[in-house]
């Protein structure tokens, strides 16, 4: 259930790009509806798992590493998001620091979805 959202996800991330010179808007929303998402996923397995105690209590480097991926990951989103905003209102200066993070971003998002299946 968890690796169907995490994929569905992905294909939101998957659309947006694809769309992101077609359509800003639509870019925007997609990009927004996956972090909206990711965060709600991540809130839940904390919820209903607590994987903060559990990577707290565990020394696998493995788990480690996937948690600091997917704060990465949300951070990521967090700083699109603030430099996309400028460029939606015709303000283009930050447009390379925000490819550049779309970038780091994607790579960071595919390790959390792989590591995420060695980590269950």
């Amino acid at each position: 259930m968890l690796h169907l959202a995490s994929t569905l996800v992905l294909f939101l991330v998957a659309a947006g790009l694809w769309i992101r010179k077609k359509n800003p808007q639509w870019h925007q929303r997609l990009m927004v509806a996956a972090f909206s998402s990711d965060l709600l996923l991540v809130l839940y397995i904390e919820f209903t798992r607590h994987a903060v105690e559990k990577v707290v209590s565990r020394v696998r480097p493995l788990i480690w590493f996937h948690a600091a991926v997917s704060l990465a990951v949300l951070g990521c989103y967090v700083t699109m998001i603030a430099l996309g905003r400028p460029m939606l209102a015709g303000r283009y200066e930050t447009r390379a620091l925000h490819r550049a993070v779309g970038i780091t971003f994607v790579v960071l998002r595919s390790l959390n979805y792989v590591t995420s299946y060695m980590v269950t």
